[in-house]
């Protein structure tokens, strides 16, 4: 079936540099193009805490977080001039073990303490998703969390040794994948698939909705 190419289609941004997210949108047949945001996360993270502290409500949880940098990177990008008429949507992915929150390690010690911990264990993978639609003024906005549970299988330390040395863990949330060396240490998943790689297809089209664009406006045409 072919869709006809309009010129007032909606145009979709993806505010990330990631690949696995990209993959996500290009195998779902999604129309996008890509501007990667220059938020400094940490300075969004500590002046959020601070916030968090002076209002009493304590520490931000891993989910909060992913939906605060899923926040900054949509905004920061709908403000480029690139991005102006363009639905922008920004993702960010945290995993949560044991109440804590586990971004990417970057560092290969940091991943062998880590994935040596999850061995065995269960942990919760939050990815948040905000969308920025500036085709009007003032832009819409709206968002939506979704987690998903992740069961590993006990893992040898020449397996996690073989694992972290592939370079793989170090640049994702969590020290994990699902769709690369790490499948073979997944036991099961408890929620989407998507949700876990790191961008529900799924949450995209609620969140289009919201701003009245279906999916099929967003699928690439023939």
């Amino acid at each position: 079936m072919s869709i006809e190419n309009t010129s007032d289609s909606p145009r979709l941004i993806l505010a990330s540099s990631s690949p696995a997210r990209r993959k996500l949108l290009t195998d779902a047949g999604i129309e996008f193009t890509v501007l990667v945001s220059d938020v400094d996360e940490d300075a969004v993270l500590a002046q959020a805490q601070q916030e968090a502290y002076d209002k009493g409500l304590g520490e931000i949880s891993p989910a909060q977080t992913a939906q605060l940098l899923a926040k900054a990177k949509a905004q920061n990008v709908a403000q480029m001039d690139q991005a102006q008429g363009a639905l922008v949507l920004g993702c960010d992915s945290v995993f949560e073990f044991e109440g804590q929150a586990f971004g990417k390690p970057h560092t290969a010690e940091n991943a062998l303490t880590r994935i040596s911990a999850m061995s065995g264990h269960a942990g919760v993978l939050h990815t948040g998703h905000w969308l920025v639609d500036t085709r009007h003024a003032p832009a819409g906005e709206s968002s939506e969390l979704r987690s998903a549970t992740v069961h590993f299988s006990e893992m040898s330390e020449d397996e996690i040794s073989a694992y972290v040395a592939t370079g793989e863990p170090l640049w994702v949330a969590g020290s994990f994948t699902i769709d690369g060396f790490g499948a073979a240490f997944i036991d099961k998943i408890e929620g989407e698939f998507h949700t876990v790689v790191g961008l529900s297809i799924n949450a995209l089209k609620s969140l289009l909705k919201v701003h009245g664009v279906s999916m099929p406006e967003i699928w690439k045409k023939s």
